[in-house]
């Protein structure tokens, strides 16, 4: 039983607004088992008009396109040259300025606006791609995030073909990131969601591995292609050291059926040197590059090409 309390300062308040407050007083410690009640606040009443702030500016970001896809790079640790990219979005606001994943994709994942928001970003990923292509640069995999809500709910394998024709991209170079809460919901769709990705081409990654705990019940029943460490388990497990970290067993666990490793999250040298010790392939953090607009991984590519060419 969680119990939230609405202290009645002012009686003109609608009974039904002051039931909403004490609601939302509960749903503020909802999974916290050690607490069982909670008192309406300023920093509740904050919150909510954030949150219908942000809710009510969805539809005019769409139009205007707010929303802007970031790219980070993606290194071999074998080639020792980057390999790649992660299509991040960001929000630049007219008034707040520019909005952090962290404040708005939450939100988008409980009011059901992240499938649209994912397709815009598979959009325009797929439109940069194009460009890239025909400005004469040789085309690396950018991986998108695909959501729980996009399985269950959209025509996947049939909306990324679509893209993926639209703009004449091959589907090897999108590279489509599941978490393992997709999973959870319902493995017998994902499963088949994911043969038929494959089939068609597209890669497929199983994203934030070590977050959670169906991971391995995923990679015993699902076909992948690639295994993407979580941030914070890349971190936890390079700071113990080698006898009692259990990063080695995963990257060999990993090879063995065949999968290729990305590790997020990485900051240091030191970090790159022991993933690189212990048989990782492609590494992604602030030590090599932060997420970028398109315009700077572009002198990046550039950079490459020209490099290749001498």
């Amino acid at each position: 039983m969680r119990w939230g309390i609405y202290e009645i300062t002012d009686r003109s308040v609608p009974v039904e607004q002051m039931c909403d407050r004490a609601l939302l007083a509960a749903d503020s410690i909802k999974g916290q088992y050690n607490e069982f009640f909670a008192v309406y606040d300023d920093n509740l009443c904050h919150k909510l008009l954030r949150e219908k702030a942000i809710t009510d500016a969805i539809e005019p970001a769409l139009l205007e396109e707010q929303f802007i896809v970031y790219f980070q790079p993606k290194y071999s640790l074998r080639e020792n040259r980057m390999a790649g990219a992660e299509a991040l979005v960001r929000w630049c606001h007219p008034e707040w300025g520019l909005l952090a994943p962290g404040e708005f994709i939450p939100l988008f994942e409980k009011n059901g606006f992240i499938s649209r928001l994912d397709r815009y970003v598979w959009e325009h990923t797929c439109r940069q791609l194009r460009a890239w292509k025909d400005q004469g640069y040789p085309l690396l995999p950018v991986s998108v995030n695909v959501s729980r809500a996009d399985v269950y709910q959209l025509n996947l394998v049939e909306v990324l073909l679509q893209l993926a024709n639209k703009y004449e991209i091959n589907p090897k170079y999108l590279h489509l990131e599941i978490t393992e809460s997709a999973y959870a919901e319902n493995p017998g769709q994902l499963i088949s969601t994911v043969e038929q990705l494959r089939k068609q081409g597209f890669v497929v990654e199983l994203d934030d591995f070590g977050s959670g705990y169906s991971s391995l019940n995923m990679l015993s029943q699902m076909k992948l292609d690639i295994l993407k460490l979580d941030m914070k388990f890349t971190r936890n497990e390079l700071e113990k050291s080698a006898e009692q970290s259990i990063m080695n067993d995963i990257i060999s666990m990993a090879h063995r059926i065949g999968l290729h490793v990305v590790a997020e999250g990485v900051e240091t040298k030191e970090q790159v040197d022991r993933l690189r010790a212990i048989g990782c392939d492609y590494v992604q953090g602030y030590y090599f590059a932060k997420p970028m607009p398109a315009v700077e991984f572009e002198k990046i590519l550039h950079e490459r090409n020209h490099n290749e060419q001498g």
